[in-house]
């Protein structure tokens, strides 16, 4: 018995120790979407939320959201260093989330409830992501996902939400690339259709990627001498990973930087102008 115990105590210290190391993911910094669907007895809806526009009050900045669930403006703003997400309601900042929460401890939210946390990962597109579940037992349940938020709706705790209609998350993107599969986070064999947040290849001007795919090194070309443009290149999970600034001319080569094979985003910007947005493949 005391074997058992001391087995299962490693299990969980390597677990917690695992998602301690993985970095972590913001909400707000990647462009993020979401689509929300509406489910009735006659059917159900889909309503898509974009990453929306920065407004500075006081001294903090925003995100302005549209919630196209309610018709509503939502501010949002992200403490990274903490991992929490605040949401302003009446000239105050209220916690939505925390990121930082640990497996075992316990949280009161808004609506004065303590719920249990338990801590855990889910699978999104591209590997996994850390999932908190809060539980109490007269409030309803909140799932978070980091990166994500709430499973129901990204804008709004649980306990804010009807029960008729149902509305719960079904897709969430960042930069671009599907993160978030509701079928997938269920273990559903057939993925959830998240097309509606993809946003395809964009051209400001002709340009193509030689080879692609590849698997050590390609060339953008393009027909625009490029002057002082950024090259910024996410994963499939929508995270950073490599960025190129002040770069010029019309020939600029992408050195896989010991990348998986997998598809990958490439984001091309002058200033705030966004002047191309592509796809590449890496191939081993």
């Amino acid at each position: 018995m005391k074997t058992n115990l001391f087995k299962q105590a490693i299990v969980l210290c390597l677990f917690a120790q695992s998602l301690m190391g993985q970095p972590y993911v913001s909400m707000l910094n990647n462009n993020p979407s979401w689509n929300i669907a509406i489910a009735t007895f006659g059917g159900q809806q889909n309503r898509v939320i974009n990453s929306g526009v920065d407004v500075t009050i006081g001294s903090f900045t925003y995100k302005k959201i549209t919630d196209t669930y309610s018709n509503t403006d939502v501010y949002l703003r992200e403490d990274v260093s903490a991992k929490k997400v605040y949401r302003r309601v009446n000239n105050t900042d209220q916690l939505l989330y925390d990121f930082s929460l640990t497996n075992g401890s316990s949280i009161t939210l808004v609506n004065g409830f303590t719920y249990s946390v338990t801590v855990n990962t889910i699978p999104v597109n591209g590997g996994t992501r850390k999932s908190i579940y809060l539980y109490n037992d007269i409030a309803p349940s909140e799932t978070w996902v980091e990166g994500v938020g709430n499973s129901r709706h990204p804008l709004k705790p649980t306990y804010e939400l009807p029960s008729d209609p149902y509305v719960y998350l079904t897709c969430s993107a960042q930069n671009g690339i599907n993160v978030y599969n509701f079928a997938l986070a269920n273990g559903q064999p057939t993925a959830t259709d998240c097309s509606m947040l993809s946003t395809g290849d964009f051209n400001y001007t002709e340009l193509s990627f030689v080879p692609n795919p590849f698997s050590r090194s390609c060339t953008l070309t393009t027909d625009f001498d490029f002057q002082d443009v950024t090259i910024e290149i996410f994963n499939s999970i929508g995270q950073l990973i490599q960025e190129m600034n002040q770069l010029q001319g019309r020939e600029i080569v992408i050195n896989n930087n010991q990348w998986q094979a997998g598809v990958y985003l490439v984001q091309i910007t002058s200033g705030q102008q966004l002047l191309a947005r592509k796809k590449i493949v890496v191939q081993y």
